[in-house]
């Protein structure tokens, strides 16, 4: 009988492939040989894996460095190039910081100055909220300045805007005679003065009251100025602090 390759027309019948392609049994060096490349390809993979499931307090290695590790001089550091050894630089003068420029006196200050700067004379307080802030919904004004009353203000002032706050309460209990209390916000003072002359206390402070115009940003205050104003038409008249109640 021809085998496979001796037909001139042969049929591959799947027996026939079987037996005409069987393939000799590989030597015992080259199945171990094939067996040590398998095993080794493992080894990245379980370094990957180790690396990946320990902490180390050495820093990760950068093979590419991009902007990770640049010449840089840190805050604070010295530097050679100037004559004070500093490298931390004053602003050029007339540098103003983004967001910073106070061109609306309304807004950034409250108040308007004899020469038109913000480092000038206060001359008027505005007796209304600027446009920027009473445009907005009236609901969404007040929960913000709810709520942000509630973070900086109410601990002095109290929930109602007494003066009756837990800091309050604990001076009196320390009985402290340096002690201040906060203004109370519903007396009939406090509800006469101008909404910028508010804004303006909130900002640059009164007395022992720190300015928070670092801390809250100009809307945030606003918005602590109109749920001021909301507390009072909510509240009675409070005694002023000389009068007997």
């Amino acid at each position: 009988m021809p085998t496979y390759h001796e037909e001139r027309f042969p049929i591959p019948t799947p027996g026939r492939l079987i037996r005409e392609l069987r393939l000799r049994r590989p030597p015992w060096w080259l199945i171990a040989a094939l067996i040590a490349v398998v095993v080794a390809t493992w080894i990245p993979l379980a370094m990957i894996y180790h690396a990946r499931q320990t902490t180390s307090r050495q820093p990760r290695v950068h093979f590419i460095m991009d902007m990770d590790r640049q010449p840089k001089f840190g805050p604070q550091a010295a530097h050679p190039w100037y004559l004070d050894g500093r490298a931390m630089r004053l602003p050029v003068e007339g540098t103003v910081a983004r967001g910073r420029l106070r061109h609306d006196q309304h807004f950034s200050l409250g108040y308007r100055t004899d020469d038109g700067t913000p480092t000038g004379k206060a001359t008027e307080f505005f007796a209304a909220l600027p446009s920027q802030v009473a445009t907005v919904d009236t609901k969404t004004l007040l929960a913000r300045g709810k709520a942000r009353y509630d973070i900086d203000c109410r601990l002095c002032h109290g929930t109602a805007g007494g003066g009756d706050g837990i800091i309050h309460q604990r001076g009196l209990e320390l009985k402290e005679n340096k002690w201040v209390p906060p203004a109370n916000l519903l007396t009939r003072t406090i509800r006469g003065r101008a909404d910028g002359q508010l804004y303006q206390a909130i900002s640059d402070g009164v007395r022992n009251m720190p300015g928070f115009g670092e801390q809250i940003s100009p809307f945030d205050r606003w918005a602590i100025v109109a749920y001021v104003r909301e507390l009072q038409k909510t509240q009675p008249v409070a005694p002023e602090p000389t009068e007997q109640p």
